[in-house]
Parts: structure tokens; C-alpha cells; sequence
């Protein structure tokens, strides 16, 4: 099983105190779907390569999610919340009804800060009177080449990026990637 080492709230680091905070109960799923991966995924892979099946053990996890990597060609149109925009970005995982966006991340710290713009779209961008992204998480490595911290990059960038980030609450797990360096 995937080991989870940290978890974080952006509303545990910011002052302003009149968004909603990440509800616990979908953080407790997100964190049990997050462990329940088996580490065997991981095997005949190296770091820097993509991990799809991390993903789809997740969101074997988390039934009520849609998942980018369900639908034939791997791009589900209910997880590219901006294609009537003209923008085929997607998320990885997304709860419509709770409005939770969810990024798996692996390696890349570039898409740290492209997951955060996607939640903050989400948060811009309304359906039915309300944000279609209300709660972002992020899942991220606590080792990256041995000496890069993926997770401690996450909060760098959300401390950076809080005064700007327009959203109710994002979420941060860190698990330990079992590759070895």
C-alpha cells in the first residue's frame, strides 16, 4: 500500500476565514483511496515516468468521482471542465456534486502550479449559480530525486500564490513514492 506522510490544508495557512474549509469526511476518502493503492503499481517503472495506474487505483477508490482516464482515449469530457470555452484542460478527478477537483501528480513540478490554475478557473467558472470547483487536492510525492520535495513545493507555492488563489480550500497529500532514487 501507498504510504501517506502528510496532509495539509490551505485554510490551516492562510488568515482569511470566510471561505468553506476542505470537508474532512471527502478528505478522509481522498487519504483512504490514497493508501489503499497497492505500491505494487508502482513496480517496473522509474521516476520520471508516467504512473497511470496510480491514478486508476485511486479512482477505483473514490466511485463517486469522475475520472480523466475512464473514458475511451483516456480524456472523459466530464473531467475537461472548460471544453465549452474552448479549453481541453482537464482535471484528474472531479466530484460534480461536491464540487471537488482532484490533481495526482508524480514527478513534475510545473504541474503543481498548472493544477492550482485549474482550480482557481474552476472557482472562476460557475454552473447552475455556483463554482464548478469549490475544493481543489493535490496529491503529491514527499521524495522526488531523492532531495526534491514535491509536497513542501506545494505549500511553497501555495503560500506564494494564497492572496491570489480564489477558492474555498485546497488540500495537500503527500505519499512516499516507493521507486527508489
Amino acid at each position: 500500500m501507498v504510504v501517506v506522510e502528510e496532509v495539509t490544508k490551505l485554510s490551516e495557512r492562510r488568515t482569511q476565514t470566510s471561505s468553506e474549509v476542505f470537508p474532512d469526511d471527502a478528505l478522509a476518502s481522498i487519504r483512504e483511496a490514497v493508501e489503499a493503492a497497492p505500491a505494487s503499481v508502482f513496480d517496473g517503472s522509474t521516476k520520471h515516468t508516467e504512473v497511470g495506474g496510480f491514478d486508476t487505483a485511486i479512482a477505483d477508490g473514490l466511485s463517486q468521482y469522475e475520472y480523466e482516464g475512464d473514458a475511451a482515449g483516456g480524456y472523459n469530457p466530464n473531467c475537461k471542465l472548460w471544453s465549452h470555452q474552448g479549453f481541453h484542460y482537464s482535471v484528474d478527478l472531479y466530484d460534480a456534486d461536491a464540487r471537488i477537483a482532484i490533481g495526482i501528480e508524480k514527478s513534475e513540478r510545473k504541474n503543481v502550479s498548472d493544477d492550482l490554475l485549474k482550480f482557481q478557473k474552476g472557482y472562476r467558472t460557475q454552473k447552475d449559480g455556483r463554482p464548478k470547483i469549490e475544493f481543489g487536492c493535490l496529491v503529491v510525492p514527499v521524495n522526488y530525486l531523492g532531495r526534491h520535495n514535491l509536497y513542501q513545493h506545494s505549500l511553497t507555492k501555495l503560500d506564494f500564490m494564497k492572496g491570489v488563489l480564489f477558492i474555498d480550500d485546497v488540500a495537500v497529500i503527500g505519499y512516499r513514492d516507493p521507486r527508489p532514487d
